[in-house]
């Protein structure tokens, strides 16, 4: 298999393989415009020297992580059980210590809020071994841990425009995977209505795909340390809608209820 442009990647399927000079030159040169790489300046490979981490386009446009690695290179990379559904891999350090803005090491704390997949590969042999895609579920002081995607976790999308995050960084993000591992994102996405709550589109029906994003109707960046998410806190909503509701809520003081009836009443 040939890989000539790096949204093939996003496409790959479990147990596939890339030769690693197909994958060396995908990387360096998907930033030569003549090159026969080039996929478009949205989907370039950004790299740093000798580190097995890359990200597909600029953050915080990012739209994938590539992650290679040899399990038992480093203290905690690794499957954590033999069924292979979580992997721990090392945050980057220089001279021993860890910077959490690092690029290499930014896309990875990032990835709760964003949400693009992890493509994990593992070596064998001259080629590149594809796992899956993965997501963050916890980040700890020198590494993270990943979590097998689900078909499922490809459907809701949670607050879009959180990307520009508070103060806190890390902790921040922990902060989010800590509401998420409580189960209420499992919960929404049980739900039997995949209708807009505003403007009553289904997704499924229109377009073939159960898709939906789940508005928080309160900003997260007003919670507590220690408060905890409910399904009674999010909304669901199509993205027409949830951008909408995002524009007033930058706009105006109105809480979501209020956004939502003058919505429904311009509808």
């Amino acid at each position: 298999m040939l890989i000539k442009k790096s949204r093939e990647l996003l496409s790959l399927q479990l147990g596939e393989s890339i030769t690693k000079r197909n994958l060396y030159d995908l990387i360096q040169y998907s930033k030569v415009e003549d090159s026969e790489f080039w996929g478009g300046p949205d989907a370039t490979i950004g790299n740093t020297p000798q580190q097995g981490i890359n990200w597909i386009g600029s953050p915080p446009d990012t739209i994938g992580v590539i992650i290679k690695t040899r399990p038992g290179s480093y203290e905690h990379d690794g499957w954590v059980s033999d069924q292979k559904d979580s992997y721990q891999y090392s945050f980057k350090a220089r001279n021993g210590r860890i910077s959490y803005t690092e690029k290499a090491n930014e896309v990875l704390v990032k990835q709760p809020q964003q949400l693009y997949p992890i493509l994990l590969f593992t070596e064998s042999k001259q080629s590149w071994l594809y796992e899956g895609s993965f997501d963050v579920a916890e980040i700890k002081e020198s590494f993270v841990a990943l979590s097998r995607r689900t078909s499922l976790q490809k459907i809701v999308v949670a607050e879009p425009d959180e990307r520009l995050y508070q103060e806190g960084g890390k902790r921040y993000v922990t902060h989010l995977l800590a509401e998420r591992s409580s189960g209420v994102v499992a919960e929404i996405k049980a739900s039997k209505s995949w209708s807009c709550e505003i403007c009553a589109i289904n997704f499924q029906s229109k377009y073939g795909y159960p898709y939906i994003e789940a508005h928080h109707k309160t900003p997260i960046s007003s919670y507590s340390s220690n408060y905890t998410v409910t399904a009674s806190d999010l909304a669901l909503l199509c993205p027409n809608c949830h951008k909408a509701v995002h524009i007033h809520m930058k706009q105006s003081n109105l809480s979501y209820e209020e956004i939502k009836s003058k919505l429904l009443r311009n509808g």
